[in-house]
């Protein structure tokens, strides 16, 4: 093929892509004014069995375009997940007006995880984001409760390393509440001034980066393994101290601070996902009939089957029990908290009674907040759903 036709195909290509997104932006935009529109006539913002009416008449559509089934479906699973973030944004609870900046506080600044993934959570939430970095994760509570800042974001658990169990018990000491949470994808690599592993001899990490990673640097004979304050100190470290030196971080921070990726598979695991939540002074709740969650602290009576007595009361409500984390009782040797996200509002009908049942088992029982649910389970009708 010549190569101006080559070119001429490439540029119609380039057009059609503009102009997906472009209806894609514009899906997602109607699909926010369905989420109100159902909010003033009473009904739930998701509707499973609407989801799957739209997969059914996209790949028959598909079908009659010789499109494959399902990488047709996996396309519209995409569009309806970009509506659902679109919904979120806009019906999640919130410390301040929608319009206005948010002054957001998270650990280490520019080119960190905390940064991305807070740029990506409030997109959409607020007009703008405005940083307040601070360097550990109990000053970032304090710049909210002496109101430096609108919103504290905190990374909380991960699906490698598990819990980081200092933000839990910060959760404790203060008042905030959890006003909203992010899944953020993490894909650790080694970046540097440097262009190959052979030449690097120190690398610089968050530590909750390192451990990521561990495996993945167990591997690198002659390395040494350096802790960070953030993985912004760690890619100072890699500018500021040569070739030999490099860091923890992702591709877009290597862009950010022109430093190299030297390997993009630093990560132990593929899947590795970081979840983030949002704490404010007295958010306003999500709005009714937002998939939501609300995350709980309790203690139970140390009888046998307190715990599970009181737990059933979900079972009863057939409510969703998303995570269940048990933490020691300080000053109370061998006594344990647990902390818990379910799947439901907290206003819901539903959601009270199942309370009222757990209070019924428990020695205290305290609400830490109410948000909007950041992952939701595709629909399917080429699989069954779950």
């Amino acid at each position: 093929m010549p190569r101006k036709a080559l070119e001429n195909l490439r540029t119609q290509i380039d057009e059609t892509d503009r102009e997906i997104l472009r209806l894609c932006a514009q899906r997602a935009s109607l699909g926010v004014q369905v989420a109100h529109a159902k909010l003033e006539a009473g009904e739930a913002v998701r509707d499973r069995a609407r989801e799957r009416d739209v997969l059914r008449a996209a790949i028959e559509n598909g079908a009659a375009l010789g499109l494959d089934a399902a990488a047709v479906e996996r396309l519209y699973q995409t569009l309806i997940e970009l509506s659902l973030s679109g919904q979120r944004a806009e019906l999640d609870a919130r410390a301040i007006e929608k319009e206005g900046e948010a002054r957001v506080a998270y650990l280490g600044g520019p080119g960190t995880y905390s940064h991305f993934a807070a740029l990506a959570h409030f997109a959409g939430r607020h007009a703008a984001m405005a940083p307040v970095v601070r360097r550990d994760f109990a000053s970032i509570v304090r710049a909210v409760e002496e109101g430096e800042a609108d919103y504290a974001f905190l990374p909380i658990e991960n699906t490698t390393t598990g819990s980081i169990n200092e933000v839990y018990d910060l959760l404790l000491d203060t008042d905030l509440q959890i006003a909203g949470e992010h899944h953020y994808r993490v894909r650790h690599c080694v970046v540097g001034r440097g262009k190959s592993l052979g030449g690097v001899s120190t690398i610089y990490g968050h530590p909750q980066a390192l451990a990521q990673c561990r495996r993945f640097l167990t591997g690198l004979e002659g390395v040494t393994q350096r802790f960070a304050s953030s993985s912004a100190r760690a890619l100072e470290h890699a500018m500021e101290e040569g070739a030999q030196v490099a860091a923890i971080a992702g591709a877009d921070a290597a862009r950010l601070f022109g430093l190299n990726v030297i390997s993009d598979r630093a990560s132990d695991t593929e899947e590795n996902y970081t979840r983030f939540v949002a704490l404010a002074k007295d958010p306003t709740p999500p709005a009714p009939g937002l998939p939501s969650k609300t995350t709980i602290v309790f203690r139970t009576a140390h009888t046998p089957g307190a715990l599970v007595n009181g737990l059933a009361a979900f079972r009863d409500e057939r409510i969703n029990l998303d995570r269940l984390e048990s933490r020691p009782v300080e000053g109370s040797p061998w006594q344990e908290m647990f902390f818990l996200d379910f799947e439901a509002n907290l206003n819901s009908p539903e959601s009270k009674r199942a309370l009222a049942g757990l209070e019924k088992h428990a020695t205290s029982l305290r609400v830490l907040g109410c948000y909007g649910a950041d992952r939701l389970a595709p629909s399917s009708v080429l699989h069954e759903d779950e």
